[in-house]
C-alpha cells in the first residue's frame, strides 16, 4: 500500500512525520520502503543517522552513503535513455493514436538498482529501505541539481509514456514492500500531482495553523475527492485522505482552540469511514487524536522521536506518531492482519454469534441490529470500554462487516454467511492446535449449532451461549463477558 505524505506549504513537519512512521512500521515487523520524491529539497535519509552502531537497529547505509547512491531522478533518466534507444521500434509497433500508453514493450533498468537498504532485519522481520532523490554526494550536487531543473515533466508524459511508467513504478514498489511511504513535493506541482493523484492509495496531508495552509489544504482535499478523479484518472482505484493537524503549539490556548474549531469544521467530511469508527470508540475528534505537537528540538536536530519514546521530552510527539500509524494501518486490511496476528479467540466467537443472530432473523434482521443498539447516555461507559478493547484486536476478516453494522447498512445473507465462515475458520486457526483427523474443527460453525462448545485448552470461553444472550444487545453481551472475565481474573 502506498501512503503519500503531502503538505500544501513547507515547514509543517511532513518529512519528520514520514521518518517516524517508517520507524514504527519497521518496529512492527513490516517491510517499509521510503521514496524521496521531494527532488527540489531532498534529505529524508538524514533522519536515519544513528552513530552508535552497538545500538538497535543496525544501520546498513549511513546518510553519507545513501546520498552517493542513485535514486528517483536517476531512475527517470535511465528510463528515458532506454525509451529513446527503443523509440524506432516503439513507433513502428504503435499504429493508432494514443496506443503508446497501452504498455511499455521494452526492457529497462530494474527498480532494485535504486533501492538502498537502511536497517538490517529486526527480530520481528521488519526491514527498512529507501529510494533517495538521487546521487548528490561529494562534488556531485551541481550535477544533481542540473538533472532536476532540466527535467521536463510535460515532455516526459507526452513523449515518453510517463503515465505508464509510473503505473509500472507503482506495481514494482507495492510488490517489493508491505508499506511504501512517499515524501512528496509541496504545493501544486507536477511531481506532487504524480505522488498524490496517480501513485497514492492514501494521501496523508499535513496542515499547520495558518490561513494559507488551511485554505490550500482544503482545496487539495476537494480536488483529491473529486469523483471524476477516481473514475477517470485512477481507473476506479479508491483514494483515502488522512488530514493531520501539525506544528500544534499547546501553549497558545486561544489560537489552539480556534485552529481546532476551524480544522474540525472544514475537514470533518474527509475522514475515512474506518477512521470514524475508531474515533467514535475513543470519543475523540480527528484533531485531538491526530494532532502533532511542535517540539523544536526534533525539528532542528532531524531526529526520529519514537526512538526516544521513553523520554519525557519525546513522549507527546511519540504518542502522536503512534496514533497516526494506528490510523494508517487500519486503512489497509493487509497491514492490519500482519501487525495484529494474535486476534482474540473470545472476540471472534462473539462475532460469530452476531452473524448467527442476523441469519436467524433473515430476511428481516431489523429487530436484531436496531433493538437496543442505538447508544444512549446509560450505555456510553460500556460502549467506550468495549470499543477501546475491540479496536485493538478486531480481525481483518470481519472489519467490513463491523463497519456495515455500525453504519446501519443493509447486509445480505451471502455476506453474512461468508463472514461467519471466515470467522469460524479464523477461530480454529487462532487456537494454534494440531490439525484434527478427517478435517474436523476444534470449534463448530455457529451456523450449524446453537452453541459454541468450549475446548479444554480454552477454559475461559463460555461452554454454552444461551438464546437469550444471542438476542440481547450485542455490545451488552460482549460487555457482560468482558467484565465477568476481568472480575474472575
Amino acid at each position: 500500500m502506498i501512503f503519500t505524505f503531502y503538505s500544501f506549504k513547507g515547514g509543517v513537519g511532513r518529512t519528520m512525520a514520514l521518518a517516524n512512521v517508517a520507524e514504527l512500521l519497521y518496529q512492527r515487523g513490516l517491510t517499509v520502503l521510503m521514496v524521496d520524491f521531494d527532488l527540489e529539497a531532498p534529505g529524508l535519509e538524514r533522519f536515519f543517522d544513528i552513530s552508535n552502531q552497538d545500538e538497535e537497529p543496525k544501520v546498513l547505509n549511513s546518510p553519507h552513503e545513501v546520498i552517493e547512491k542513485r535514486g528517483v531522478i536517476d531512475l527517470l533518466l535511465s528510463y528515458k535513455q532506454s525509451y529513446s534507444f527503443h523509440l524506432p521500434n516503439q513507433e513502428s509497433e504503435n499504429t493508432s493514436e494514443g496506443s503508446k500508453e497501452d504498455k511499455i514493450s521494452f526492457t529497462f533498468e530494474p527498480i532494485d538498482n535504486f533501492i538502498v537498504p537502511l536497517y538490517a532485519e529486526n527480530d520481528k522481520g521488519g526491514k527498512l529501505y529507501i529510494i533517495p532523490s538521487g546521487c548528490r554526494g561529494e562534488g556531485k550536487f551541481s550535477e544533481y541539481a542540473s538533472k532536476v531543473y532540466s527535467f521536463d515533466w510535460n515532455d516526459f508524459y507526452d513523449h515518453y509514456n510517463g503515465k505508464q511508467f509510473f503505473e509500472w513504478f507503482r506495481k514494482e514498489v507495492v510488490d517489493f514492500a508491505d508499506a511504501v511511504l512517499i515524501d512528496s513535493r509541496t504545493g501544486v506541482t507536477e511531481m506532487g500531482g504524480v505522488c498524490t493523484y496517480q501513485l497514492a492509495d492514501v494521501v496523508v496531508m499535513f496542515v499547520a495553523p495558518n490561513g494559507q495552509n488551511i485554505d490550500g489544504s482544503l482545496k487539495m482535499a476537494q480536488s483529491l475527492s473529486n469523483p471524476d478523479l477516481i473514475e477517470k484518472a485512477r481507473d476506479r482505484r479508491d483514494l483515502s485522505l488522512v488530514i493531520v493537524p501539525s506544528r500544534v503549539d499547546n501553549n497558545e490556548k486561544r489560537l489552539l482552540d480556534n485552529f481546532q474549531d476551524e480544522f474540525d469544521e472544514k475537514f470533518r467530511k474527509y475522514i475515512p469511514n474506518r477512521m470514524r469508527m475508531r474515533l467514535e470508540s475513543l470519543q475523540k475528534s480527528a484533531f485531538l487524536y491526530l494532532k502533532i505537537p511542535y517540539v523544536p528540538f526534533y525539528s532542528f536536530k532531524e531526529k526520529v522521536a519514537v526512538r526516544d519514546a521513553d523520554k519525557a521530552s519525546a513522549s507527546d510527539l511519540s504518542e502522536a506518531y503512534r496514533n497516526l500509524v494506528s490510523t494508517l494501518i487500519r486503512l489497509s486490511p493487509i497491514l492490519y492482519e500482519k501487525t495484529h496476528p494474535n486476534t482474540s479467540l473470545v472476540y471472534s466467537s462473539f462475532l460469530s454469534m452476531l452473524c448467527k443472530s442476523y441469519l436467524d432473523a433473515y430476511p428481516d434482521p431489523q429487530p436484531y441490529y436496531r433493538q437496543k443498539r442505538v447508544f444512549n447516555d446509560n450505555q456510553d461507559t460500556l460502549r467506550t470500554k468495549i470499543m477501546e478493547e475491540w479496536n485493538n484486536i478486531i480481525p481483518t476478516a470481519v472489519n467490513n462487516l463491523i463497519t456495515a453494522i455500525y453504519e446501519d447498512k443493509p447486509i445480505n445473507k451471502e455476506v453474512l454467511e461468508e463472514a461467519n465462515n471466515t470467522i469460524t475458520d479464523y477461530i480454529n486457526e487462532t487456537l494454534d492446535l494440531p490439525n484434527l483427523p478427517n478435517g474436523d474443527q476444534v470449534i463448530d460453525n455457529p451456523l450449524e449449532n446453537d452453541n459454541i462448545e468450549s475446548d479444554d485448552t480454552q477454559p475461559s470461553i463460555e461452554s454454552k451461549v444461551s438464546v437469550e444472550k444471542q438476542n440481547d444487545s450485542f455490545f451488552a453481551f460482549v460487555g457482560k463477558i468482558l467484565f465477568s472475565k476481568t472480575e474472575s481474573t
